[in-house]
């Protein structure tokens, strides 16, 4: 190969620098100015909703995106706590207030008198019923024999109604009327209940209970003498010689007098 001369190198090389630093160099042209975009107004209906859901966050733990318990479903919202000043909280078994409901106001107490006088007229009225319906009549005459015996309680019942209750200090040593009154005819049962102590050592008592069936004939009146009697030596005997003895007895006797 054959060399080439070296100034036809050295001319190569003037001519090509220039316009190679010039092409490299070449500052490069600024890009023009783009208009910018502007976000587009959204309306005021929008904005409005956009601020009450910003707002709006889940509370009491409730993750974000749950859906919202309805109002009516957990009733009204409890109201607020009273700050108590310190030393004076009340007891917790103490109602806070508002707690309860406010009562009516209570009702007047009930007029007694008024109410024993209309048991008593409406007895009368039965009564006066009673006697118009019944022609049959029946009377209870009570006595009781015993010098030692005192009557404590005595109570006289019809067909298991009580119809006589004996007053204090009650004493029946003559026959006493207890009850007389219309009935209807037919079986009634006549109850005699009398409770007594020993007038030598009241802690000696008795109790005495008695059942009779009377048969009261169709208009017309029966009488029943029912007779009691008490013979016991408890009160007398048993102190002095520790050895005593209770003695009841209890008889009816039942006639037509009319």
């Amino acid at each position: 190969m054959r060399a080439r001369p070296l100034w036809l190198s050295l001319g190569f090389l003037l001519v090509t620098t220039p316009l190679f630093a010039q092409s490299k160099w070449r500052p490069k042209p600024k890009p023009a100015p783009s208009a910018e975009v502007k976000p587009e107004a959204k309306p005021e209906s929008d904005k409005a909703d956009a601020a009450k859901s910003e707002t709006a966050a889940p509370t009491d733990g409730a993750a974000a995106g749950a859906p919202a318990a309805p109002a009516d479903d957990l009733g009204e919202p409890p109201p607020p706590a009273v700050e108590q000043k310190e030393g004076t909280k009340p007891s917790p078994l103490t109602p806070a207030p508002g707690e309860f409901p406010k009562g009516t106001a209570l009702p007047p107490p009930p007029d007694y008198d008024k109410l024993l006088a209309s048991i008593a007229a409406l007895r009368s009225r039965i009564a006066a019923v009673t006697t118009t319906l019944y022609s049959s009549k029946l009377r209870v005459v009570f006595s009781a024999e015993g010098e030692d015996a005192q009557i404590a309680n005595l109570k006289v019942t019809l067909d298991g109604g009580v119809v006589f209750v004996a007053p204090d200090r009650f004493s029946a040593e003559e026959p006493r009327v207890v009850y007389e009154h219309a009935v209807a005819p037919g079986h009634h049962v006549i109850g005699i209940e009398i409770e007594r102590h020993d007038v030598r050592g009241r802690q000696f008592r008795t109790f005495q209970s008695s059942k009779f069936t009377v048969v009261v004939p169709e208009s017309k009146q029966l009488e029943a003498d029912v007779l009691l009697e008490d013979d016991s030596d408890m009160g007398e005997e048993f102190p002095d010689g520790e050895d005593g003895e209770y003695e009841l007895g209890a008889s009816l006797r039942a006639r037509v007098i009319e």
